[in-house]
């Protein structure tokens, strides 16, 4: 029995999506797909979801960009999921992973504050 994840790397202006059958036997087949961020891109991107029959979504956003991806997913994807016949507990479930809770390499970019110098020219 099928059971499809999406994985959506959330950035400013683009969103990349990544479809996978995570029950299948063998090897996994992934659909990608990109979409960007305005409202109408947002509902093609929920579409898409459903005709993919995706059962679990989970995002990663290092700022504050996964808000409105998430809102539009939890108003219009995640009911038509759990209300679905045959629909599980996982069904219409939403994930949001932080990456700036992950250490990068030493000397690489870093999420702390910069200090500024402010001049009156």
């Amino acid at each position: 029995m099928a059971y499809r994840v999406a994985a959506i790397d959330v950035h400013k202006k683009t969103l990349a999506v990544v479809v996978a059958d995570v029950a299948g036997e063998g090897e996994c087949q992934f659909e990608r797909r990109k979409f960007g961020t305005t409202a109408d891109q947002l509902e093609l991107l929920t579409q898409w979801l459903a005709q993919q029959e995706v059962e679990e979504v989970v995002m990663e956003s290092t700022a504050e960009y996964w808000k409105p991806v998430w809102g539009t997913l939890e108003e219009h994807w995640k009911p038509q999921r759990q209300q679905r016949e045959g629909a599980t507990k996982m069904s219409g479930v939403l994930h949001l992973c932080q990456a700036k809770s992950n250490r990068g390499r030493r000397g690489r970019k870093s999420d702390s504050a910069t200090p500024s110098v402010w001049s009156n020219g």
